[in-house]
C-alpha cells in the first residue's frame, strides 16, 4: 500500500497470519472434541462423553459452532441421565457446563445460560447431598438448596472492567512504544511517559483478576 512503510505491513501481516492459525486450530479442537463426544454416547461411555462435550464447549471462538454444540450436548447427557435415576452423571453434566462458562467468560459472567446451569448444579447437588445425609453422612452446604445456589451465582471470574482495562492499557502501551521506538528526541519522553501509563493500567487490570 502506497505511503505504509514495509514493516508495518509486515507486523500486519504476520499478526493476521497468527490469528488465521489460531483460529483455524481452536475451530478444529472443537470439532474433534465434538466428534469424540458422539463417540463416546455411542459406546455408552458416559464419563468421556461429558469430557469431550466440555472441551468443545470451551472451544471458543468466533464464529465458531463447537461451543453451543458442546453445551447442547453436556444438557443432554443431564436431562437424559436424570430421566433414567442418574443423578450421579446428571450433576457431573451440569458440573462441566458450569466449569466450561466460568473458562470461557469474556465480559458477560451472569449470562442466562450461566443463571440456569448454576441452578441445575444446586438442584443436583442439593438432592446427592440430601441422600448422603439420609445413609448417615454430615450435611454440607448442599444441604440448603437455595443457600448453595446464592454461593454459586457469585462471579468468582473477572468482570468486564478487568478486562476493559487491559484492552486499553494494552493498545496505548503498544500505540505509544511504537511511537517512541520510531519517533525523534523531542516526542520521546512523551511517548516514552504515555507507553509506562499503557503499561500499568494493564496491570491494573491484571491485579483485578
Amino acid at each position: 500500500m502506497k505511503g505504509v512503510p514495509r514493516h508495518v505491513l509486515a507486523v500486519a501481516l504476520v499478526t493476521l497470519l497468527a490469528l488465521g492459525i489460531a483460529w483455524s486450530g481452536r475451530a478444529a479442537e472443537g470439532r474433534r472434541a465434538l466428534v469424540d463426544a458422539d463417540a463416546a454416547l455411542a459406546r455408552g461411555d458416559l464419563v468421556e462423553a461429558v469430557h469431550f462435550a466440555r472441551a468443545a464447549a470451551e472451544a471458543r471462538c468466533p464464529a465458531c459452532g463447537a461451543p453451543d454444540e458442546g453445551f447442547a450436548r453436556l444438557e443432554k447427557i443431564a436431562r437424559d441421565a436424570e430421566a433414567r435415576g442418574d443423578d450421579g452423571t446428571a450433576f457431573a453434566s451440569w458440573r462441566a457446563a458450569r466449569a466450561a462458562l466460568l473458562a470461557t467468560v469474556v465480559l458477560e459472567t451472569s449470562s442466562p445460560r450461566r443463571v440456569h446451569a448454576d441452578a441445575e448444579f444446586a438442584r443436583f447437588a442439593h438432592r446427592i447431598d440430601v441422600a448422603a445425609v439420609a445413609a448417615g453422612a454430615n450435611p454440607t452446604l448442599a444441604a440448603s438448596e437455595e443457600r448453595l445456589r446464592a454461593v454459586l451465582t457469585e462471579s468468582d471470574v473477572p468482570g468486564g472492567v478487568a478486562f476493559a482495562l487491559i484492552g486499553f492499557g494494552g493498545l496505548v502501551f503498544l500505540a505509544s512504544g511504537a511511537r517512541f521506538a520510531a519517533s525523534r528526541a523531542a516526542r520521546s519522553t512523551a511517548d516514552l511517559g504515555l507507553a509506562v501509563t499503557g503499561a500499568a493500567v494493564a496491570t491494573i487490570g491484571a491485579l483485578l483478576f
